[in-house]
């Protein structure tokens, strides 16, 4: 059976696919696909890797999305190729790759429990164009195995190339129907749309960020409230329906309260940075964010000028009318009528008023971002990173470009059974450290241990369109520290 490659050091890494029902519905935006609303969330649905406790069940979780048939129609729809081309690929060998991990098994309990410092930090991941819930297992069981709960998010706003939310039917009965890529020429709009809306580069991109943005607060409170408060009303299942040890996730096992990081890669870095820059949606606390993993991202779809740091003044008045909806959901605990209330204080960060903690939840996290070279040889779009990095870490070297690394090279993509070589494997695993010593605070000691280099490129040949192809200066995982 083909693996991708297991984590070198720490924990056995365990997965569990979580679903959560969106209760009511939401319809996000005004796109339309097929005469329907386009952006429709019903569900929330996301792949926890985390240390694992003892497995009853053994090592191996597929990595392609079932029913098969489903993920070849989704990437034949995506990369617009034949199905025949594509069919080998899928049932002669993805169908058999699996990702090295405990499916199902408990979570394994911190060593102690008496400080915070001792809980699993969190980690929220959100995927690229194209991409999925397991598509980015390599860096999330290598940050699981060093002792994070990593919640992969299945974005199911139509960037990923498939997935299969479940609708309920007349009957209660929960209904899939798959999900495939969207593009800006599969939609329509509303007719009372304005021109003006209309006519905005890459509006679709734009309402799949709000519905990006709406996932990721529903994921963080639906699995707060299981971290918190324990097996104790919680609303999430498991996807697959297999038996789910709800005790071995809490309380107090998880640091959903002080230590969460976002992550992401591509459109998901530009959703990182967009719930970075905006207030939370209505009837969310904002999320207890202290860093922010950006891997290649996109930018194009955020406004301009920006994205800039949400306003401390406007975060320090939203954590104090949390903690006044937290203490009114305790008074209320005990009423059986007010359910909304009690979701609201056993998922909601509790911030203490001593100066020290309170200066801290006001202060922007701090942000690494991790580039590919093409991204940054992409002059105009890497001088704008720069510009919107220096929002939040005005001192600097918080961009890194790794020589030789592709966009693709922070997804599992090149490192697939048959496909890897000894270099995508090297950059893989350089990420991995990189993103590892950011979460844990020592990244400026990890940097020194690495070849870096000043940035310096030349041309090495002339691009389809007659303009100059250039490539850095030096050799496979060296560093730039901009």
């Amino acid at each position: 059976m083909p693996f991708l490659d297991e984590p070198k050091d720490g924990h056995p890494v365990g997965a569990t696919t979580f679903a959560v029902r969106v209760s009511p519905s939401k319809v996000i935006g005004n796109a339309r696909l097929n005469n329907e609303p386009a952006l429709h969330l019903e569900e929330v649905a996301f792949t926890a890797y985390y240390p694992a406790g003892p497995a009853t069940r053994r090592k191996g979780m597929p990595w392609l999305l079932r029913p098969l048939n489903e993920s070849l129609r989704g990437f034949v729809h995506f990369g617009r190729v034949s199905s025949w081309l594509i069919w080998p690929l899928i049932y002669c060998f993805g169908a058999f790759i699996k990702v090295p991990v405990y499916t199902d098994a408990p979570l394994l309990r911190p060593p102690k429990l008496e400080t915070k410092q001792t809980q699993w930090p969190l980690v929220l991941f959100s995927h690229g164009l194209g991409g999925s819930r397991t598509a980015y297992s390599q860096i999330c069981t290598r940050l699981a195995a060093s002792g994070k709960v990593v919640l992969a998010l299945e974005h199911r706003d139509g960037t990923g190339h498939v997935c299969i939310p479940r609708s309920q039917d007349e009957t209660g009965r929960l209904v899939p129907h798959p999900k495939r890529y969207i593009r800006e020429n599969d939609i329509s709009w509303e007719p009372d749309d304005s021109p003006k809306d209309q006519a905005q580069p890459l509006s679709l991109r734009t309402e799949q960020l709000a519905f990006r943005t709406q996932e990721i607060y529903i994921a963080y409170k639906a699995f707060a409230k299981l971290a918190n408060s324990g097996n104790n009303g919680h609303s999430l299942e498991n996807i697959d329906g297999a038996p789910v040890d709800w005790e071995s996730w809490g309380p107090g096992y998880v640091n959903c309260t002080s230590d969460v990081t976002l992550a992401g890669h591509s459109f998901g870095g530009c959703t990182v940075l967009s719930i970075l820059s905006t207030e939370p949606p209505p009837g969310h606390p904002r999320v207890p964010v202290t860093k922010a993993l950006v891997l290649d991202p996109w930018l194009e779809p955020l406004p301009t000028p920006g994205p800039s740091p949400y306003s401390s003044a406007t975060l320090a008045n939203a954590i104090e009318s949390v903690n006044s909806a937290s203490a009114s959901a305790s008074t209320l605990h005990h009423d059986s009528h007010d359910s909304d209330n009690r979701d609201v204080a056993h998922a909601m960060p509790s911030v203490h008023h001593q100066k020290g903690e309170f200066e801290q939840a006001r202060s922007h996290p701090r942000i690494l971002v991790i580039n590919s070279e093409r991204f940054t040889l992409w002059k105009d779009h890497f001088s704008r990173l720069q510009d919107v990095i220096k929002e939040w870490e005005p001192r600097g070297e918080s961009i890194l470009t790794i020589i030789r690394a592709e966009h693709q090279s922070f997804s599992d993509f090149p490192v697939l059974p048959l496909l890897r070589n000894k270099t995508s494997r090297m950059i893989m695993q350089l990420i991995a450290n990189l993103s590892i010593s950011f979460l844990d605070g020592s990244i400026e000691h990890t940097v020194e241990t690495l070849e870096t280099r000043e940035m310096e490129a030349k041309v090495i040949g002339t691009k389809p369109d007659g303009s100059p192809k250039r490539q850095l200066i030096g050799d496979a995982g060296d560093v730039i520290i901009h």
